[in-house]
């Protein structure tokens, strides 16, 4: 018998017409892709830590833990595993997919999951990348298990909002750390309905020492961020975020030479301070998206930032609905004690308010390589004007304090004596704890950190590679074709049809399904030639396929 080898070169006629046959064949390898249409960017407002160091993850534990009313317990490593690592947006929501059974990516945007189940999914496409990264996806097991008490469910799409097709965003990114940080967000604004429980933190791990001893953290958000993946003309937005931080200060002990003159022995011990800090959410707008030159344009404009000294309700300042009136909801807090003749204490009390406002929107430009971060600031010297309007601003009282005619001279003297006190400490409490807490929740004083992960692009494009079981044969041999499909582009693919001749110098013998691609419903098929016939094969098939989707047919062909 005649042998010859449909994949390798020979000698004889028959095996050249054969090699002819498969170089035929593979033709079909080839991939054919249109041009691609822009559709947008995708945008995010989020931390984008370049790197998380002790005190970070000392503020990052007990901020997020406290949004969810329970304990997170990461390394800094862990953190920064977080912080680095992305994971592709469509491919994320393609595993959310089968995490709920949702028809399509779309859906699993609006179904109800837990944190659980969208920590396994970017565990789960983590692991799937090209760059399998095995560092986060181990992260994210641990993070899975210490989030597996949370059983409230939030919705992918209430922070992730897109106005363009899913399959568009097969070439964009998201950060783990935004993704987790924006839904704790969403989830605390959804779930956590009650004043938030303190969180203790020490002194010594937020870099504070000699200034506090520990603080007692309270948090909660008041409007979670907006992602967006939308054309020219959409609108992104930062999360508002209300903070109260009951701070045991290191006891402060100022000279009272002055009153000891007027009253006797007298001491002055400040101690404690409680701030209160509202961050409206900072805003941006996608102004242009260039495809050619891959630039995205945007505006973007830090949030209000309210700071208060004194005592709110608890009440009143985490009830989300109401906004916080000066007039009638700030009232006076103990900072300390005033000792007179060495007998009586006396508390002092202080209160004070002040606002930090951008005063316009910046304009950006970012293209290149995506994902990119730019930090917008108001001014170098925002917080330097949040403690002048907060010493400005600064009310002193002495409830029982009763001198008669010499009680608005002391007044006027401890007003000094605790300003001077308080003043000098204010701009760290802001720089050491504040600012920080706020900038790891995307924010920050007089700041917005805005992060381009990509541009949604609409491309079609569809490949077929085929591969025989042998590499030589004889008449009367079998030989079996895998030809593998593959959507390559960033659409997904509708009314697929497979049409394959039976190869020259062979029959047509059985043809069959193989592995159905993501997205598609169901294959059949629709044509075949009769067994021992030439033709064509032609499978059809149902639903869509998803981009980056793979699948499989074969086809049985006798040699003659």
């Amino acid at each position: 018998m005649t042998t010859f080898s449909p994949t390798r070169p020979g000698v004889t006629l028959l095996r050249q017409m054969a090699i002819l046959l498969f170089a035929c064949c593979l033709l079909a390898a080839s991939e054919a892709r249109a041009a691609c249409t822009v559709t947008g960017a995708c945008v995010s407002t989020g931390p984008r830590l370049a790197t998380v160091d002790t005190a970070k993850s000392a503020l990052l534990n007990p901020l997020l833990g406290g949004l969810l009313g329970t304990n997170l317990n990461l390394t800094a490593v862990d953190w920064n595993t977080l912080a680095q690592g992305d994971v592709n947006l469509l491919g994320f929501l393609t595993k959310l997919q089968l995490q709920t059974n949702a028809s399509n990516p779309a859906q699993a945007l609006n179904a109800h999951v837990t944190l659980g189940q969208i920590t396994a999914a970017l565990e789960e496409q983590a692991q799937a990348q090209t760059q399998v990264d095995t560092s986060l996806a181990g992260v994210l097991d641990t993070l899975g298990t210490q989030l597996g008490s949370v059983g409230a469910t939030v919705r992918v799409g209430d922070l992730v909002q897109v106005s363009t097709d899913t399959a568009t965003l097969a070439a964009t990114t998201v950060n783990s750390l935004d993704m987790l940080t924006g839904l704790i967000q969403l989830y605390n604004r959804r779930n956590m309905l009650t004043t938030p429980t303190p969180i203790g933190i020490s002194g010594g791990l937020l870099g504070a020492l000699g200034i506090l001893n520990s603080v007692q953290l309270y948090a909660q958000v008041v409007e979670p961020a907006v992602y967006l993946c939308g054309p020219a003309g959409s609108t992104f937005h930062s999360a508002a975020i209300r903070l109260k931080l009951k701070l045991d200060l290191v006891t402060l002990a100022p000279v009272t030479d002055l009153l000891t003159a007027l009253l006797g022995n007298t001491s002055i011990a400040i101690g404690q301070l409680d701030v209160y800090v509202e961050v409206g959410r900072g805003e941006g707008q996608i102004t242009g998206v260039d495809g050619a030159s891959r630039t995205v344009s945007l505006q973007a404009l830090p949030g209000i930032a309210d700071l208060y000294i004194g005592k709110i309700d608890d009440s009143v300042f985490f009830n989300r609905a109401r906004p916080i009136n000066v007039a009638t909801d700030l009232g006076y807090g103990k900072v300390g004690g005033l000792t007179l003749a060495g007998l009586n204490v006396l508390d002092i009390e202080v209160k004070s308010w002040t606002r930090g406002q951008a005063p316009f929107a910046s304009n950006l430009a970012l293209s290149g390589t995506f994902p990119q971060t730019r930090t917008v600031s108001t001014s170098s010297a925002f917080i330097t004007n949040l403690v002048n309007g907060l010493v400005s601003n600064l009310s002193l009282n002495i409830p029982t304090l009763d001198l008669g005619l010499i009680t608005d001279l002391v007044l006027g003297l401890l007003k000094g004596i605790v300003t001077g006190v308080v003043t000098p400490i204010l701009a760290p409490i802001l720089t050491i704890v504040v600012d920080p807490l706020l900038q790891l929740l995307g924010i920050g004083l007089g700041q917005v950190v805005v992060t381009v992960n990509g541009i949604c692009e609409a491309c079609d494009g569809f490949s077929l590679h085929k591969a025989v079981d042998k590499a030589t044969a004889v008449s009367g041999d079998i030989l079996t074709y895998t030809i593998t499909y593959q959507n390559t582009g960033g659409t997904t693919l509708n009314q697929l049809k497979i049409t394959e001749p039976i190869p020259a110098f062979t029959t047509f013998s059985d043809s069959a399904c193989g592995t159905l691609g993501a997205g598609l419903a169901s294959c059949t098929v629709s044509a075949q030639p009769a067994v021992g016939a030439a033709g064509n094969v032609v499978w059809t098939f149902l639903g869509t396929l998803l981009p980056g989707a793979t699948g499989t047919v074969q086809v049985k062909a006798a040699v003659q």
